[in-house]
């Protein structure tokens, strides 16, 4: 009986005699029979203590030292009965080597008297005592260890001390690589390691066996069925066995190493998002912001030490409206997603146009633990439907038909003008192609032409006749101007039409005028001067003499009424170039010396400084011999004086405008004449005597210029002629065309 509860069925421990001869054996057999179970059995019994004599060791010294290396560590002991005179043929312990236990335990010299045997007996079976004692707390140990061993989560593998081989492993082992345990304790572990990784596994396991203990992540196993587990290794020798295996703990971190990976790679996209991100803590007074990444620093200016424990609603301010800040906060306050386009400043101070997107971020309770804001700035787009609303507004209003097509032709907006000029509402005409207001006034040949234009990228002008969806037939002067994508591939073409019917025909009633008044009326005055010449040569009295220089006066203020009707024809008929600079300092002194030498009676100074250049051409030599001629031709003085004098404005910004100022010592312009040119118009009632001042009025408000009549407290005409100043290196000056 070996085990705690036999022993406390019965006390009495039980002893085998191994002894030579029956006397000994029987009077041994009384000695120890008062206390003992005593076996005389000459076979070998499992007993708690053997009592040998020194003749039977040879006989039972195989079997007792295989049985002592059986239950070690629990104690068996063997007391030998050695003989006097004995030559000691029996080694002693102390003189007993090799492994295992020693064969004998302890001597007593024979014959032993009843006390001496009782207390080396009682020794013996003390320390066995002891031993089944520990013996039973270290098998408790290892079996609580076994079953840690067999339970654990991790994968344990035993390795031999010189070698990879596995000499033990544990059920999650066998569950990581897919082998089971017998597969396992046939293979070594490198084995069981991707091929990529058993060199750096080599040198992990010589450097765990050199220094004790060692771990790593860095290693990759691959199962029996191929796949691939990343591992975390920790390993360690078991210093307290004589072989000092290793053991080592692995376990399966693949998914978390994926996990790892994607969160990396997360949080570096969050950082390096062109977009701003932000993340908030709900939990702390004012939902302050705990992360920024740098797209939020760049988008506004702020770095993230200035941002992090603030609300985002430092970015607001003054042009920041009320609505997308209030719709921001009710999204907050019931957990709920949003995205709103707002104002906010930079640090700067500068304006941005900030899309930004809030949502909630919850636990898996449901309960909000974060809000996870993204901002963009939206500025151009922004910008952009600004601009297209206002443009769109612009077109929906303009006093032109505009009308845009696809690259076919077929028609995808029209504006209002449109409707109204062709009489075809927006839904009758989108989807349909010009053709609906084609009259059939032009051509093949000009369409060809045009379709060449602009399909080449350049504009296409023309006048042209349409027809309206009544049958009226109306003038227009069209623009087509492409339209391209961002690779230049032409995609739209608008088209602008100016209702031009009314303006043809005031041209053409004017061409008629101007026909009437420089041909017939200029001709019909030639035959009256003529015949009033031979009539004033034939007549000899004064009267006569008098009605026929009236006739001749009159017939020459109509012819050079007819001149100048011609001169406001060409002023209106060409354009005055935006780039056109003339130096009116040198051409109003030009004027002013042909004009002192058609009236050298007249007295004209001229008073001017630097070279003064303006956006003029010659209709301004016109202007200004037209008001010479009035101050000299129109004065009662004997000698007409007139002051002409170019400067920088006075009244005006000096830098910006320039004056041509003309006075003179006659009876000054009527007034009606000087109203009807204030107001701009003649009427019934009043208007001017002349085309005089006519022409400088337009002249001068075709360059962008104004004409000012000055008070003159002096007996006289004050005029200045404002206009507006160019620099003498602002535009290319060419030869001014000529205007009779």
């Amino acid at each position: 009986m070996t085990d705690r509860s036999n022993r406390e069925v019965s006390e009495r421990h039980t002893i085998q005699l191994l002894i030579h001869g029956d006397n000994d054996r029987e009077a041994l057999e009384d000695f120890l029979d008062e206390r003992y179970d005593v076996i005389a059995d000459d076979t070998l019994q499992p007993v708690d203590c053997y009592l040998v004599g020194e003749q039977m060791v040879a006989t039972y010294r195989d079997a007792l030292r295989e049985h002592k290396k059986e239950v070690h560590p629990t104690f068996t002991p063997v007391l030998l009965i050695q003989q006097q005179g004995s030559r000691g043929t029996v080694p002693l312990p102390s003189e007993q080597n090799g492994d295992g236990p020693p064969l004998i335990d302890e001597v007593v010299p024979a014959p032993v008297d009843r006390t001496t045997l009782f207390r080396r007996v009682g020794n013996l079976l003390a320390r066995r005592e002891q031993s089944v004692e520990l013996s039973e707390r270290y098998e408790d140990v290892q079996t609580r260890f076994q079953r840690l061993f067999d339970s654990t989560n991790d994968a344990l593998f035993v390795v031999g001390a010189s070698s990879d081989s596995i000499t033990e492993c544990n059920p999650a082992a066998c569950d990581l690589v897919g082998y089971s345990r017998d597969e396992l304790l046939s293979v070594s572990l490198t084995g069981t390691i991707h091929a990529d990784d058993r060199q750096r596994f080599q040198s992990f396991l010589q450097d765990v066996r050199e220094a004790g203990q060692g771990s790593t992540d860095d290693l990759t196993c691959q199962t029996k069925a191929g796949e691939k587990r990343q591992l975390e290794v920790s390993a360690a020798t078991l210093t307290d066995s004589e072989q000092s295996p290793v053991i080592l703990s692995a376990r399966d971190v693949t998914e978390r190493k994926a996990y790892a990976r994607e969160l990396e790679l997360k949080s570096q996209a969050m950082d390096e998002a062109p977009v701003g991100i932000t993340i908030t803590d709900p939990d702390r007074e004012d939902n302050p912001m705990i992360y920024v990444n740098e797209g939020f620093e760049a988008l506004t200016g702020y770095s993230a030490g200035e941002a992090l424990g603030r609300n985002c609603r430092f970015l607001q301010g003054e042009a920041t409206r009320d609505e997308p800040v209030a719709e921001m906060r009710k999204a907050v306050d019931e957990a709920k997603p949003v995205s709103v386009e707002l104002r906010n400043y930079r640090k700067d101070g500068s304006q941005f146009w900030n899309r930004v997107s809030i949502a909630p971020v919850r636990d898996d309770t449901g309960t909000v633990t974060n809000y996870v804001g993204f901002q963009e700035d939206v500025s151009e787009r922004k910008e952009r439907e600004i601009d297209l609303q206002l443009f769109k507004k612009a077109v929906e209003n303009a006093g032109h038909a505009v009308f845009i097509t696809d690259r076919e032709g077929t028609i995808q907006y029209v504006n209002p003008k449109f409707e109204a000029r062709s009489g075809y509402t927006r839904e009758e005409a989108v989807g349909r192609t010009p053709r609906i207001i084609k009259s059939g006034k032009q051509d093949k040949e000009f369409y060809d032409q045009m379709w060449q234009t602009i399909l080449s990228g350049e504009q296409w002008n023309a006048n042209l006749i349409n027809q309206r969806k009544n049958g009226e037939l109306y003038h227009v002067d069209q623009t087509i101007s492409p339209i391209a994508n961002g690779d230049g591939e032409i995609t739209h073409f608008v088209t602008i039409e100016s209702d031009v019917t009314n303006r043809r025909l005031r041209k053409q009633q004017l061409d008629v005028l101007n026909r009437v008044l420089r041909h017939n009326l200029k001709n019909g005055m030639n035959v009256i001067q003529g015949r009033a010449k031979l009539l004033r040569e034939s007549v000899d009295d004064n009267e006569s003499q008098a009605h026929t220089r009236s006739i001749e006066e009159r017939a020459d203020a109509l012819e050079t009424l007819s001149d100048k009707a011609g001169t406001v024809r060409s002023l209106f008929e060409t354009e005055v170039s935006a780039e056109t600079a003339v130096n009116v300092t040198e051409l109003v002194r030009d004027v002013v010396t042909a004009f002192s030498e058609e009236y050298p009676t007249a007295s004209v100074d001229l008073d001017d400084i630097d070279p003064l250049y303006a956006r003029a051409d010659s209709p301004l030599k016109l202007a200004v011999k037209e008001l010479l001629d009035n101050a000299v031709v129109h004065n009662d003085n004997p000698v007409p004086e007139v002051t002409v004098t170019t400067r920088p404005s006075r009244e005006r910004r000096s830098e910006e405008w320039i004056d041509i100022e003309i006075v003179d010592n006659g009876p000054g312009i009527p007034d009606e004449e000087l109203e009807t040119i204030k107001q701009g118009e003649e009427t019934p009632l009043q208007h001017g005597t002349g085309l005089g001042l006519w022409i400088v009025y337009w002249t001068v408000s075709l360059y962008g210029g104004e004409i000012t009549f000055v008070d003159n407290s002096q007996r006289g005409t004050a005029i200045v002629l404002s206009l507006p100043r160019m620099s003498a290196d602002s535009s290319v000056r060419g030869t001014p065309v000529e205007y009779h």
